[in-house]
């Protein structure tokens, strides 16, 4: 994105929290720092380190902000997550300039099901950054329903763009060597490989597939092998339940993203438990290679992953379901191959890729720069 915006005229100025290692600059962005106020000790309890975090970098990142834009008159100036929410805005009105936050999802914010005390607890960044007076919010639609949570706390909808995340749907024209990628992760010809392909963190809930899919493997014939790709804190819990249960389960590592497209197209099923969205891009990529997915039923999952059409959808909190779609799915190879037809088929008509994407939120920061090209645009 940002090599894009330099090559369409933009000078981009990023100012970032000082820390190890740091972020270079290059031709077209440059970088400023400011004092890291996030780097809080982690054996802080949570509810201690969220007091101090946003409103100390918002005050530090707010005053560094401010005195950048005064220096550099930029056409726009753009916030990034929850954390740029009153830095961006502060930055513009002190020059009479448009303010952007851009937000990659908005979290536990979408829970608006929960109870307000609880909703707070865990939301209120989100809460507070909607009620900052921005010129204009970019909200990516990962699944957590985002332009919901933004009207529900007052953004007006002329104030949301709201884009889908690019996705690399020329994938689906190439080809892999299937064969090649199971040999050296240990999946036989004949096994039915299970990919959760995430970042091993509690949200995610990579737990409960281990337990449906050991349960699974009891409980039919056909002969199946997990595969977990991604790695975090919880790897080293996850590889002592996989042993507990006995199961058939490699471990990948760190994917990166060249290689994520071999790895789907060589698996069978796209498994995904997170807690707060399954409507991720490996769930969109993976459709992209028709593959079919089974997911937990959170945020706008069904947006994508349509029960009975590109998958199977389960409820959020019913094990029993999830171990009965795993084992379905498992024993009917005509269902895989319908479900990944008709996947495939959706991301074709329905996912952007990263080309459009781009071009999309470019001709936005063009408008709310008053048109291109604008005098300045840095």
């Amino acid at each position: 994105m940002l090599s894009r915006l330099v090559r369409h005229g933009y000078d981009i100025h990023l100012l970032v929290p000082n820390a190890r290692p740091g972020i270079e600059s290059r031709d077209g962005i440059l970088v400023s720092t400011f004092a890291n106020v996030l780097a809080v000790p982690g054996w802080l309890p949570a509810p201690l380190r969220r007091l101090w975090l946003l409103p100390a970098f918002w005050w530090v990142a707010a005053r560094a902000a401010t005195r950048l834009a005064r220096q550099l008159r930029p056409a726009i100036v753009l916030g990034f997550s929850h954390y740029g929410a009153w830095p961006a805005y502060r930055a513009g009105r002190a020059i009479g300039a448009p303010s952007v936050l851009k937000l990659f999802g908005v979290m536990h914010a979408m829970r608006l099901d929960w109870p307000l005390a609880r909703y707070l607890y865990h939301g209120i960044e989100g809460v507070l950054a909607f009620k900052v007076p921005l010129t204009h919010f970019i909200i990516l639609n990962d699944g957590t329903q985002g332009d919901r949570v933004a009207k529900r706390w007052g953004v007006s909808p002329e104030r949301i763009t709201y884009l889908p995340n690019g996705i690399d749907v020329e994938w689906a024209d190439q080809r892999f060597d299937r064969d090649g990628v199971r040999a050296r992760h240990g999946a036989a010809p004949d096994e039915i490989v299970f990919l959760s392909l995430t970042r091993l963190v509690d949200s995610k809930r990579i737990d409960r597939f281990v337990d449906a899919m050991a349960a699974v493997q009891k409980r039919t014939a056909a002969r199946t092998m997990v595969w977990i790709a991604g790695d975090g804190p919880l790897r080293g819990a996850l590889e002592a339940r996989v042993r507990s249960h006995g199961l058939a389960a490699r471990f990948l590592g760190t994917v990166t993203h060249a290689e994520v497209p071999h790895i789907l197209a060589a698996s069978d099923v796209l498994v995904s438990t997170s807690t707060l969205t399954n409507m991720s891009i490996p769930t969109c990529e993976a459709m992209v290679l028709g593959r079919p997915v089974v997911a937990l039923d959170v945020g706008g999952t069904k947006e994508v992953v349509r029960h009975e059409e590109t998958g199977l959808v389960v409820p959020e909190d019913d094990p029993a379901a999830l171990e009965a779609a795993l084992a379905r799915i498992a024993e009917d190879a005509a269902l895989r191959e319908r479900l990944g037809a008709r996947a495939r088929d959706f991301a074709r008509h329905h996912f952007m890729g990263w080309d459009a994407r781009i071009a999309a939120e470019i001709a936005l920061f063009d408008r709310l720069a008053g048109g291109s090209p604008p005098e300045r645009r840095a």
